[in-house]
């Protein structure tokens, strides 16, 4: 596991699917991160979050385990508080060993949204046994594996058209919002990014496809429990949303899924069967059951749901302005206009995006935030000011790729936050060190310097700067790397 968040082992395809990646690996701990991006939004507007969860939940099992043996997913159980909504920065799951012995594990998760809410919790209980054949030992070291590049970004950065889904539902009725998710009349991006088809739908009753794809993969040659979670989820998910009726929320309040024989990534489809049982008139449980294209039975769920009349819903308060400390993130592309007008309207808004995936991508991967766009470049936040370096340099290296080169500021400071924007002075002045960075040149504040002293940064001092609107001159540093 360390492995893999070190960047040694390639990202196995499912997370690459949707970029996650492990922050934090100990023994008996894994802390896994998931972009909020779009590729993730399902028929309620929301994220489908079963992918990182268990993403965390088996990977702090199999650190808990001696060489030679596995942890085999037995029931992953899974309670939702509050909505996890798309947008900037990334969902934290983190995950602990809660027991584990010679025959079983039980981990347990915690789900965190950009503005660290616990937006859910689960837990994983897996079956220990020896790897057959055994494996051969462990090297001493663990040469980096070398990751193709491919023109086309991974799926989760990519653009995926999105239907308005809140106002959807203002005005229909949840099986004809559900069965125009499946013709195509609206866009849930899940359906794309997962290979998703309806094949039936009714009130409370639905039969949705998914291929047993090499895409599904994570830490074994099968298709991994975290797509059949994520699978039951969503086919528990359309089909609770087939019950919704304008003027009402689905709630869907916990779920179950128990993982009963391995699956083959051989291409051919998945098919889950949802019924529905009403307990009472506004509460159901959705029961799921997931056949391979052998008819055999691999996988069962069990979620509970409740309608409630949304105007009984508490709204989200806006948020009152607060002070925050924020390492920022100005960057900027060089020479911008001439690129455009020697490629011409087209080509520029294509390379653009390209660019901007490039941007988003290394942000994730840096733990940062993405705050807003600047037409041709970014304002991002981070924790920390070693990863807000660390950020610019991959983003300086990933667009010399595209032939573009950037310059980028960074600062650290006091801002005001309103929970979607940052203000102030300290936005104000690392704007302005970005602006005097030097084509593919990196400039940082000496507040950054002096909060960076012990780390393997090596700064060159570029001397006192007068920038616009700031009454003192700031002494400035370059971030020197391996290339200068």
């Amino acid at each position: 596991m360390r492995a893999f968040g070190r960047g040694l082992l390639p990202a196995p395809p499912l997370w690459r699917l949707f970029g996650i990646r492990t922050t934090h690996v100990a023994a008996g701990t894994v802390t896994a991160v998931m972009p909020t991006s779009d590729a993730c939004v399902a028929g309620n507007g929301q994220l489908e979050i079963a992918p990182v969860m268990m993403a965390a939940l088996e990977g702090a099992s199999v650190t808990a385990l001696p060489g030679g043996v596995d942890a085999v997913p037995m029931r992953f159980t899974f309670k939702a508080f509050r909505p996890a909504w798309p947008g900037r920065g990334n969902l934290v799951a983190r995950a602990r060993v809660v027991n584990d012995s010679n025959l079983y594990v039980f981990t347990e998760v915690q789900v965190e949204d950009p503005d660290g809410r616990h937006v859910a919790q689960g837990s994983l209980h897996s079956r220990v046994q020896p790897v057959e054949p055994a494996p051969p030992s462990p090297p001493e070291t663990i040469p980096r594996v070398e990751v193709p590049v491919y023109e086309t970004p991974d799926p989760w950065a990519r653009s995926f058209p999105v239907s308005a889904f809140v106002e959807i539902q203002e005005r229909e009725d949840g099986v004809e919002t559900m069965r125009g998710c499946g013709d195509g009349r609206h866009q849930m991006p899940v359906f794309n990014a997962w290979g998703l088809s309806l094949s039936e739908l009714d009130a409370g009753r639905g039969t949705m496809t998914m291929p047993a794809s090499e895409w599904y993969c994570a830490l074994g040659s099968d298709v991994s429990a975290q797509a059949l979670g994520a699978f039951c989820d969503m086919a528990t998910w359309c089909t609770a949303l087939s019950l919704q009726r304008v003027g009402t929320s689905v709630v869907v309040l916990d779920s179950g899924t128990r993982f009963l024989l391995p699956v083959r990534p051989d291409g051919r489809p998945l098919r889950a069967t949802t019924t529905t049982t009403t307990i009472a008139p506004a509460q159901h449980l959705i029961d799921v059951r997931v056949h391979d294209a052998d008819a055999r039975l691999v996988a069962i769920s069990s979620g509970a749901m409740e309608l409630v009349d949304r105007a009984q819903r508490m709204r989200r308060p806006a948020r009152a302005a607060r002070r925050i400390l924020a390492t920022l993130l100005f960057t900027d592309i060089v020479e911008s206009t001439t690129h455009a007008q020697r490629l011409g309207d087209t080509a520029w808004h294509r390379l653009l995006e390209e660019h901007n995936q490039v941007v988003r991508r290394e942000v994730s991967r840096c733990n940062g935030t993405e705050v807003t766009t600047t037409g041709d470049g970014f304002l991002l936040r981070f924790d920390a000011p070693a990863h807000a370096i660390e950020a610019a340099q991959a983003i300086r290296r990933a667009t010399t790729g595209l032939g573009l080169t950037i310059r980028a500021g960074v600062h650290v400071g006091e801002c005001e936050s309103d929970g979607t924007g940052l203000t102030g002075v300290a936005v104000h002045i690392a704007s302005r060190i970005q602006a005097a960075a030097a084509p593919g040149e990196i400039l940082v504040s000496s507040t950054v310097k002096e909060l960076a002293i012990g780390s393997t940064h090596r700064f060159v001092d570029r001397g006192e700067h007068a920038l616009k609107g700031v009454p003192e001159p700031w002494r400035l540093y370059a971030i020197a790397d391996a290339s200068g």
